[in-house]
């Protein structure tokens, strides 16, 4: 018997109001074949009913007596899949009809392709707003020197996970996603399909609204050892100021912006005699943060002036959308309270 396709991993937790749609928004995939592995851990709602009441063979339904966390969850999820791929997905969630579809092919089309993710909707309330992101593979991996750039529950990877000994890991409690990340990166290719294929519900219970000083903290340890694996050096005080833009911190003195193109000034000259990541990809990255920096300020027209002086700018072509856009950003900021 041939391997199945996709493995689905969606843990539940008291996700009445959602999970219907979201198991639904799977089973209608135009791409049929996957298991839905649904491990319900420990819901005190109405979960298990409304997952109960889903009859169709792809399901695989694992109810939890208590609750073990997300974590542990996830890893039962990756030792029961059975598929080439796995596909996460959140109770929460909604897959558009394609996005299986649209995955395999690309994971199929390149043996050294490790991960597919998407842009998406982020859907708050009945309001839809679409997110994108870089999409090569070196692009992706520039971003997760900050941020994990990559939205979980819209990514396909492939099941190496028991030829590689790796899961999940429960020390990066919170941003267990990042960690993760950053372990494929060295394994293979990570690709983000320029096209939205998952709406993503904004609300007040994710984690990032409920537990943000760990995943902060969390966040920041990531970023240290992936720089760390990298190949890049850095002092203390170059980490801090990496993290004043991994963390998105509002920017409100002039010696904090300098720190910060001193620093990315540093990462461009150490990539590029290193060799670390192709340069034209890492450098573009490089110029987005710090354009979004220099737009993250109270310092007003001296950060629209700092953007274009900096090296960093050089080989940069705004747009004119994009050159008044930061203009504006900068003249209302100038007067955001500290």
């Amino acid at each position: 018997m041939s391997q199945i396709k996709i493995s689905v991993i969606l843990p539940v937790y008291n996700s009445q109001d959602y999970v219907r749609e979201a198991i639904q928004s799977v089973l209608n995939q135009t791409y049929s074949d996957f298991e839905l592995i649904i491990i319900n851990d420990g819901s005190t709602d109405n979960s298990s009913g409304i997952i109960e009441s889903f009859k169709d063979k792809r399901i695989m339904y694992i109810n939890n007596s208590k609750n073990s966390g997300l974590i542990s969850t996830l890893n039962e999820g990756l030792r029961r899949a059975n598929g080439k791929y796995i596909a996460r997905m959140d109770a929460d969630d909604i897959c558009l009809p394609d996005r299986f579809q649209k995955q395999v092919e690309v994971l199929e089309k390149s043996d050294d392709v490790v991960l597919v993710s998407s842009d998406f909707y982020e859907l708050k309330g009945s309001n839809l707003k679409l997110s994108t992101g870089f999409n090569g593979s070196d692009e992706i991996k520039t971003v997760l020197l900050f941020a994990p750039g990559i939205a979980h529950p819209t990514v396909m990877m492939r099941n190496i996970f028991k030829e590689k000994s790796i899961q999940y890991n429960s020390h990066f409690l919170h941003v267990e996603d990042y960690q993760l990340w950053t372990e494929l990166s060295f394994i293979g290719d990570m690709i983000n399909i320029d096209h939205p294929l998952l709406k993503y519900r904004s609300h007040n219970a994710q984690v990032s609204a409920q537990f943000g000083s760990v995943q902060r903290t969390n966040s920041e340890k990531v970023r240290e050892l992936y720089l760390r694996r990298r190949g890049f050096v850095f002092s203390e005080e170059d980490l801090l100021t990496h993290h004043l833009i991994g963390n998105n911190i509002f920017i409100t003195s002039a010696s904090q912006l300098q720190r910060i193109e001193i620093w990315l000034c540093a990462l461009i000259e150490q990539n590029r005699r290193k060799k670390i990541l192709q340069e034209k990809e890492f450098e573009r990255v490089i110029h987005k943060f710090w354009l979004d920096s220099c737009g993250y300020t109270s310092l007003g027209l001296f950060a629209y002036r700092s953007y274009f002086v900096s090296q960093i700018s050089t080989k940069a072509s705004l747009t004119f959308a994009v050159r008044s856009g930061l203009f504006l950003k900068c003249l209302i900021r100038r007067f955001r309270q500290k």
